[in-house]
């Protein structure tokens, strides 16, 4: 369980992101200045840049950190199918992920190109986090094997993201628990098995 101040920060964090995204669906992306987003959430200009480097990176809130945490996972992991299930459990339990803010954050990626490159690179990070554990855990190491496993479930995940806003946009539904069980399952079904398949060539 995380501390005080651990705490605090999150806290920090997430009030940035939230009067952002708030900001960003009332006025639009180029519309809200950082100045409006500290005021917003009651912080400094300052503190705004303690916790994000950038506009872009607010859209997407505590990404860089899920993507540490996924990292520190698959390095305790003792094998490819360990290595898989950690992945899969990471998505199951990631904070925010298919929030009901995902459909502002797609819109926002799709009509400002900055965003959509900020989440380019992170998606691309995600895939070359699991890449490269799959290849230190894989015999005999196909790293060409462990890319195209790590690049289905980055597939997928972007599949769940845009099947999600959709269905937010249309009726205001979220995906069910086991909506995105099944999304996930099937994710590292197909990485499992093309990994089997690269091993027997």
């Amino acid at each position: 369980m995380p501390g005080l101040r651990e705490r605090k920060k999150q806290a920090t964090r997430l009030a940035i992101h939230t009067a952002a995204l708030r900001l960003f669906a009332e006025r639009g992306f180029a519309g809200t200045t950082v100045d409006a987003i500290a005021a917003e959430a009651d912080v400094s200009r300052a503190t705004v840049f303690a916790y994000f480097p950038s506009k872009e990176d607010i859209v997407f809130g505590e990404a860089p950190q899920a993507v540490a945490a996924l990292a520190a996972a698959l390095a305790t992991s003792e094998g490819v199918d360990d290595a898989l299930d950690a992945v899969r459990d990471w998505l199951r339990r990631l904070d925010g992920w298919l929030e009901p803010d995902l459909a502002l954050q797609l819109r926002l990626a799709r009509e400002v190109p900055t965003v959509g490159a900020r989440r380019l690179r992170l998606f691309a990070e995600v895939e070359r986090v699991i890449a490269a554990a799959l290849a230190r855990l894989d015999e005999p190491g196909d790293a060409f094997a462990a890319r195209l496993a790590a690049a289905a479930i980055v597939a997928a995940l972007r599949v769940a993201e845009e099947t999600a806003a959709a269905r937010m946009a249309a009726d205001g539904r979220a995906l069910s628990a086991d909506e995105i069980d099944a999304l996930l399952d099937t994710a590292t079904a197909f990485a499992r098995a093309g990994m089997t398949v690269a091993r027997a060539r």
